[in-house]
């Protein structure tokens, strides 16, 4: 399986100090074809810093709520905890998130 840039998928998050997991969603940002993928987290919190996307279509992209990609917070997943795609970044949010990654990793 290959998942596009500026998908949003539903990832079993394993607990790191206990038992268990939550579902959450996640915006994919790079997969090159192997056993994991790129991803930043997607929460319904506000943005909290100038490296957040608030989603404005969020509807579109399969939330059911408001949501922020945290694009500072970059994580490698594997896609064994991948539960299914939900939906796609429209193209103006994916501008806006590759604009807040060109940022972020951009010494200027």
């Amino acid at each position: 399986m290959t998942l596009r840039a500026g998908e949003i998928v539903l990832i079993r998050m394993h607990f790191h100090q206990a038992e268990g997991a939550k579902v959450r969603p996640a915006a994919v940002l790079l997969d090159t074809g192997d056993d994991a993928f790129v991803a930043a987290p997607v929460t319904s919190a506000p943005p909290r810093s100038d490296f957040d996307l608030e989603i404005r279509d969020w509807k579109q992209a399969g939330l059911n709520v408001a949501s922020t990609v945290r694009v500072h917070k970059l994580t490698v997943l594997p896609k064994a905890d991948l539960i299914r795609g939900i939906g796609r970044l429209t193209e103006p949010d994916r501008q806006s998130l590759w604009a807040i990654l060109r940022k972020a990793f951009t010494s200027d």
